[in-house]
């Protein structure tokens, strides 16, 4: 039987020979090791293993799923939970992103070929969207890889052809977990999600070869972080071994990938370990199934960008005009031109230097309108920031300016509702309050605890963990800047 073999396989694994040719059709390389050849075996075993899941409780359609690719009787059960919810929903297209568990090489492969064969059929290769992945920076074919026996991205396929049926895959290897690689790897796909209706799946298994019960407070830790936290976050706590996972690169440019695409909704679907599935728990291997959904920005009270760069402009001629006495054009006559400006609305201006911080002052609340706020706001950004000396006239050429427009603050009811990368924070407690904008999620890489203690101790001056018992508030911002020179 295909378990048995499998055991041996699994004990005695041994990689195959290479080639260069780039195949036409993609032969499945672990067909009969991680899942069985028999295409009638197959189907029955997936089909079963998705009809044991219960009704999704996510009802949206996935943007992003990460599921495990280990052998089904490991963690098949868990993938299929992540799959289940796929079941009633189309897509333009599926990109899989494995990874190599052997032999590395720098940046990102997609296949070229033709099609992918597995036991159930063959699976068109999307042609169009592998060449748009092609003329991104770090991205290449590395035919090696594809053609090697990694498993990582094979053992998802058999559950999407049941799961969607017909459509077209887009696979995609990644050779590192640097994370020059993810950005680059994120940037490229986040381009196919504007010109289709893509679903993105990542492959990755978490702890390894631990003992069942520190297996599942490791495997806990990094689910959490993969839900609630930053993908800077993400990638340090993988750097520093605080959490595990085999598929690091894969998991971090899922949270890349996701922040770029407003993908922010994260839920954990489902959790277990081979010591739970099919396996010896005083070693186990962890399995999670994890979807994103989209979480989009409150439409209401959004600046177009003509109007946000025409903030940007009068924010500059104010800082011409009040550090060098230099005239130009009126800004107030081109902030006219656009009546969502006469809108009162929080706002703060950030002034950078050579990318560095050399200014940064704003209003939260507002009674002004933005029209008259924005000028006042950039003069006091580089005049009187307590943090710096104040702006020369010298320094305007090398400054870049940032204008952010606040939404109105919400009382925060949890926490757990925070979304790091989004949220600005407003923090209130015994008479002190600190505020923290959106950027700095981007700027430090903190988790979200390591956000709410610095809160607290930078801004509020209050001890680290007295954000427990403070008053919340969160806000979002549109951010709108000048160009790079």
């Amino acid at each position: 039987m295909w378990k048995t073999r499998l055991f041996l396989v699994l004990l005695l694994v041994v990689a195959g020979p290479l080639t260069s040719a780039t195949a036409q059709v993609r032969e499945a390389k672990v067909a009969g090791q991680f899942y069985p050849d028999d295409p009638a075996e197959l189907q029955e075993l997936v089909q079963e293993l998705l009809k044991r899941q219960p009704e999704p409780v996510f009802t949206g359609k996935p943007r992003v799923l990460i599921v495990p690719h280990a052998g089904y009787q490991y963690s098949g059960l868990v993938a299929a939970n992540g799959f289940r919810h796929l079941q009633g929903h189309r897509y333009d297209g599926v990109v899989v992103v494995g990874f190599m568990h052997q032999r590395p090489f720098a940046g990102a492969s997609v296949d070229t070929a033709e099609a992918y064969q597995t036991p159930l059929g063959e699976i068109p290769i999307d042609q169009e969207a592998v060449a748009i992945l092609l003329a991104h920076q770090g991205i290449r074919h590395v035919e090696e890889a594809h053609a090697s026996e990694e498993h990582s991205l094979e053992v998802e396929l058999p559950f999407l052809q049941e799961a969607l049926g017909r459509f077209k895959l887009v696979p995609v290897l990644m050779g590192s977990a640097d994370w020059k690689d993810a950005e680059q790897l994120a940037e490229a796909l986040s381009t196919l999600a504007r010109v289709g209706d893509y679903l993105f799946v990542f492959s990755s298994d978490l702890s390894h070869y631990r003992p069942y019960s520190q297996a599942q407070q490791i495997d806990e830790a990094a689910v959490s972080a993969m839900v609630l936290e930053t993908s800077q976050a993400l990638h340090r706590l993988f750097a520093t071994g605080e959490i595990e996972a085999c598929g690091r690169g894969p998991i971090v440019t899922s949270a890349l990938l996701a922040a770029k695409l407003g993908y922010l909704k994260r839920e954990p679907l489902y959790y277990a370990n081979s010591g739970d599935t099919y396996g010896n728990p005083k070693s186990v291997v962890g399995y999670a199934a994890i979807a994103m959904y989209e979480q989009p920005m409150p439409a209401s009270g959004r600046l177009s960008p003509e109007a946000g760069m025409a903030l940007v402009r009068a924010a500059r001629a104010s800082l011409e005009y009040g550090l060098r006495r230099r005239d130009g054009p009126n800004p107030s006559e081109e902030l006219k031109r656009y009546p969502e400006l006469s809108q009162a609305s929080g706002v703060f201006v950030t002034l950078r230097k050579q990318g560095a911080l050399r200014g940064c002052i704003g209003r939260i609340e507002a009674t002004e309108s933005l029209s008259m706020l924005v000028p006042q706001v950039a003069l006091d950004s580089a005049l009187r920031d307590s943090r710096f000396q104040p702006v020369t006239a010298d320094e305007l050429v090398e400054l870049r300016v940032e204008v952010s427009v606040l939404t109105p603050p919400a009382r925060l009811p949890a926490h757990e509702d925070l979304v790091p990368g989004r949220d600005g924070v407003i923090l209130e407690y015994q008479g002190r309050r600190g505020v923290f904008l959106p950027q700095v999620w981007d700027e430090t890489g903190w988790t979200r605890l390591e956000f709410l203690r610095e809160l607290a101790s930078q801004k509020a001056g209050l001890p680290p963990d007295d954000w427990e018992q403070a008053t919340l508030y969160v806000f979002q911002d549109q951010m709108f800047e000048e160009p790079a020179n």
